[in-house]
């Protein structure tokens, strides 16, 4: 039962929004109402979906699916891959996928694309990406000792 709420209520949302999605999802394949409550709830409250489920919103071309799917195969591994996926919701203008993939590239050590990323999110006024570079700085201050 609570889901056909929520899917209601994703419905008539969509339906407000000229079924655009929070994004500007244009020329994206629409999700279901259930799929896109579950990705809105991994992307903006860190809710764990299955990964053929990010997939999914991923490759229908949905900004937060990409970033939300790039996010389960950093943490599985899949660094090429993830970084892939997060670029690719980087171009459709998302600034969470901005600091994941920064985060990425610094846990790997390429602090130079690491700031680039961090940097353009933090100057699109991301409070993530500001800690971020602090804690870039600081490893880059460290490195330098």
């Amino acid at each position: 039962m609570g889901l056909r709420v929520r899917a209601g209520l994703c419905a008539g949302w969509r339906r407000r929004r000229g079924r655009r999605g929070r994004l500007g999802r244009r020329g994206a394949a629409p999700l279901g109402p259930v799929l896109e409550a579950m990705v809105g709830a991994a992307y903006e409250q860190r809710r764990p979906i299955p990964e053929a489920l990010a997939r999914e919103a991923a490759e229908a071309g949905d900004p937060r699916g990409m970033t939300v799917h790039g996010i389960g195969l950093v943490q599985r591994g899949a660094y090429a891959e993830a970084a892939r996926w997060l670029g690719r919701a980087i171009e459709a203008g998302d600034t969470q996928a901005m600091v994941v993939l920064g985060t990425l590239y610094m846990d790997l050590g390429r602090l130079d694309e690491a700031e680039r990323h961090l940097r353009r999110a933090a100057d699109s006024g991301h409070p993530g990406a500001r800690a971020a570079l602090h804690q870039l700085r600081a490893r880059r201050n460290g490195a330098a000792s």
